[in-house]
């Protein structure tokens, strides 16, 4: 059996841990280069298309990512003894998310507590006393808040930031951010962020996420009609809360001990694995969009 020490050691040193299966790879990323970006095209494309030509389908998809992201969170901490109150989350998760893209922000808040208050009764339910039982109501209310609450912000973007093609402006702005990330780090990386969270992550790296989620950003400020210079806030915060997004799942993954949420996606691994940038830099979105359509209509001060 391989100890967390030796995966911790192999992990930093950039080798493969004893044991662990070799996989084709590109050498610096520990991707398969052709793999994730036709995963990424394929999920801005069904995402983005369904928002524009055929709605109810974004809703479903959209709904099945928040279940699948629960199944694999609950996955990921199976071997911590830690245990969600599974249906409530489901429930509540697509509850969430179809209150943030039918009602808006105080409904999706709204159905955030209820859950959370659910869960907590369910878990009272139950056999676990003591610290057993504080620690599944904690993982209860972290899975609601990190998967279907920041998931949501995606649907809250098209009801109250202009519309479907502003949550496909996210989407895409977040898709570059990961991109420039990637080849950046690919080409030009020298400098690790962060060696004991994700060694291969370094700020060359994050300058290509900040260059092309700003270029993206920017040019989209055309098509949804928002003053330019948003465009270059709002690429540069997104880019900033998607890394940080990413070195989150890292560090939650390093203490779980595993190398992936799951396996569902070709060149990425589950699909926590895809959309922890987008569960972070959603909300930072929807607040820079939510202040520029406020100052756009405001009257101007004297």
């Amino acid at each position: 059996m391989v100890s967390a020490k030796d995966r911790e050691v192999a992990t930093e040193s950039g080798e493969e841990a004893p044991g662990q299966p070799r996989e084709v790879k590109d050498s610096k990323s520990g991707r398969n280069l052709g793999a994730a970006f036709l995963v990424g095209a394929g999920l801005l494309a069904v995402f983005g298309g369904s928002l524009l030509f055929f709605p109810p389908l974004f809703m479903v998809a959209v709904a099945v990512a928040i279940v699948g992201g629960l199944v694999e969170f609950r996955h990921a901490i199976r071997n911590t003894g830690r245990h969600l109150a599974m249906p409530v989350t489901i429930v509540g998760g697509v509850g969430i998310f179809i209150c943030a893209s039918q009602i808006g922000l105080e409904a999706m808040l709204t159905a955030t507590l209820f859950t959370v208050a659910v869960g907590l009764m369910w878990h009272l339910m139950g056999p676990a006393r003591g610290e057993d039982l504080l620690r599944n109501i904690t993982m209860t209310a972290l899975a609601v808040a990190y998967i279907p609450l920041l998931g949501s912000f995606v649907g809250l973007l098209s009801v109250e930031c202009g519309g479907p093609a502003t949550a496909i402006y996210i989407l895409a702005t977040t898709l570059g951010s990961d991109t420039g990330g990637y080849l950046f780090g690919r080409f030009l990386g020298r400098h690790p962020m962060s060696p004991r969270i994700s060694p291969k992550k370094t700020w060359e790296g994050f300058a290509g996420s900040v260059l092309l989620a700003v270029l993206i950003s920017w040019g989209g400020t055309f098509w949804i009609g928002i003053p330019w210079f948003y465009g270059l806030i709002l690429g540069t915060l997104v880019a900033i809360a998607a890394t940080l997004g990413d070195l989150s799942e890292s560090l939650m993954k390093r203490e779980l001990g595993i190398k992936d949420m799951g396996h569902l996606l070709p060149g990425h691994g589950g699909l926590l694995d895809r959309m922890d940038s987008l569960l972070m830099a959603a909300p930072v979105a929807y607040i820079v969009l939510k202040f520029a359509i406020f100052s756009t209509q405001a009257p101007v001060l004297s």
